[in-house]
């Protein structure tokens, strides 16, 4: 099993998703869910919305042999019980059929109860399938209890060897007592192999390289730039691909037809004030855009960090607000991605810039 580690903006999501595709490719399963700041108080959430989007994915090939297998076994292995499962990961009721579920709330401990369901859910998973499943959970940093307790479960369980969890979080921003690296001593302490693989800042030779090949100019050319690009951003990659876009988009990096090659006023962006951290850069950026687009990325940002389509039609129809445009135009900036019902911001430190911006009184 494997933990990602790097301050913010250092690429690890990217790096899984990257995985999550080699996966697929080879026709495994790659499960992939998130922990929010803003829901902490919303136990399990990360693992059930990975749940919930596997089962979307299986709806969709109802009637299927994949599909029929996996339904029998759920029910036989989860029974009434599966009621309880419903409640956090609604598109399981899709697959679970019309049967009809007692549910007993008086469950002595129903958070216990929450947690062997969802174990035996992703061991239902890995041994339905022939082929491998990949558990990622991102911001292991922000999981509650609840979710590091079944996380335990399962790296403690008798493992399938086609199972494999991927974490990522800010080790920077963890203490060396947090409940993941505790979680991580105690499962090590049964034999359990775990491995850290730690992502860091990138160094000048690899900024030239990137810039050389995003530019299509010889190393030798983009070397000065890439000095000053590097000192700015101290070799964060997301800084570093926000201050190229901002560039372009001021002028100071442009295309010249008469030399048919990039160019850029180098003085400028050495003089260019920048600030030292990139949640305020990105804050920085985030107040220049027009009123309506901040407001809707703002808007946003206090759902978390994506929303639903269905949410945005609420938020016009009965608040009033105009979104959709807005949130268009962000989505081409840069700020936001489209997903297939919604809305995501491109990275965890976008969402806190704009719900940084903020006052309490507007959140």
């Amino acid at each position: 099993h494997a933990f990602l580690t790097g301050p913010s903006g250092t690429g690890k999501t990217l790096l899984a998703r990257h995985f999550g595709d080699y996966v697929a490719a080879d026709g495994g399963l790659f499960l992939s869910g998130k922990f929010d700041q803003l829901q902490r108080c919303r136990p399990f959430s990360a693992i059930a919305d990975a749940f919930d989007e596997y089962c979307n994915v299986l709806v969709g090939s109802v009637g299927s042999e994949r599909e029929v297998a996996v339904a029998s076994l759920l029910r036989q292995a989860l029974g009434h019980d599966a009621v309880h499962l419903m409640k956090m990961v609604p598109n399981l009721s899709m697959i679970m059929g019309d049967t009809q579920y007692n549910s007993d709330e008086h469950c002595v401990d129903a958070q216990e109860r929450l947690q062997y369901l969802l174990c035996r859910f992703i061991e239902i998973i890995a041994y339905s399938t022939k082929q491998p499943v990949v558990l990622f959970l991102d911001d292991l940093q922000w999981a509650d209890p609840a979710s590091l307790a079944v996380i335990t479960r399962l790296l403690l369980a008798p493992s399938s060897p086609r199972f494999l969890f991927v974490g990522s979080c800010r080790d920077d921003e963890m203490s060396e007592n947090h409940p993941v690296w505790n979680m991580k001593e105690t499962v090590e302490q049964t034999g359990v192999n775990t491995r850290i693989f730690e992502l860091s800042s990138i160094d000048n030779n690899t900024v030239n390289s990137m810039i050389s090949d995003l530019l299509c100019l010889f190393p030798r050319r983009t070397r000065r730039l890439a000095d000053i690009i590097h000192l700015k951003t101290r070799g964060n990659p997301l800084f570093l691909s926000r201050l190229l876009v901002s560039l372009g988009e001021n002028g100071l990096l442009r295309f010249s037809l008469s030399r048919r090659r990039w160019s850029w006023d180098e003085a400028k962006i050495r003089s260019l004030r920048t600030p030292d951290d990139v949640g305020k850069f990105l804050a920085r950026s985030i107040e220049n855009l027009s009123p309506v687009i901040s407001d809707a990325l703002c808007t946003l940002a206090c759902f978390g960090g994506s929303i639903h389509l269905s949410v945005i039609e609420v938020l016009e129809r009965d608040v009033g607000l105009r979104l959709t445009n807005s949130l268009e135009s962000a989505a081409t900036d840069g700020f936001l991605e489209k997903v297939d019902l919604g809305y995501r911001f491109s990275h965890d430190r976008v969402q806190e810039a704009a719900y940084n911006t903020l006052n309490s009184q507007d959140r």
